[in-house]
């Protein structure tokens, strides 16, 4: 599994689908496809949930780029995690990245029966697991850390 948390460019909201099998809102992101990176596969996933343009960001800052070997952005978080689906729980490798939305534009597909940008004041009243929380306040922590107000500044 891999996605993105794609937080608005102004480092003030967070882009959340609502989970149709799960009733929650979590960060967009799916199933790594075979011979997919899980970079790839978040990126193709968050934008075929939410149809948003982004970039995802280097959470730690640090890159490599010495012709054939260069590093790839590094996950804002690695998760295990079993997933309580009612019909089959089972566990989960998670790697989720740090993205900045280019637009606010953004459209739901079929697998979430929502979207919507959430300030970073809401997080804690919105509808997810706990875990989830924490990773989204994680999230505009190390956006700010790392880039300030905004990524361009």
């Amino acid at each position: 599994m891999a996605g993105v948390l794609i937080i608005r460019e102004d480092g003030k909201k967070v882009l959340l689908i609502k989970h149709k099998k799960l009733g929650v809102w979590i960060y967009p992101g799916g199933h790594i496809e075979e011979e997919e990176n899980p970079l790839d596969c978040a990126i193709r996933e968050s934008k075929e949930e939410t149809g948003a343009t982004f970039r995802v960001l280097n959470s730690n800052g640090f890159s490599i780029d010495f012709g054939t070997a260069k590093s790839l952005p590094q996950p804002l978080v690695v998760m295990n995690e079993i997933v309580p689906y009612s019909d089959h729980p089972h566990e989960h490798f998670d790697m989720i990245y740090l993205g900045v939305a280019s637009s606010t534009n953004f459209q739901c597909n079929e697998e979430s029966s929502d979207c919507k940008w959430f300030d970073r004041d809401e997080i804690d009243n919105i509808s997810t697991f706990e875990n989830v929380k924490k990773i989204i306040k994680y999230g505009f922590r190390t956006f700010r850390e790392i880039y300030g107000t905004s990524p361009l500044s």
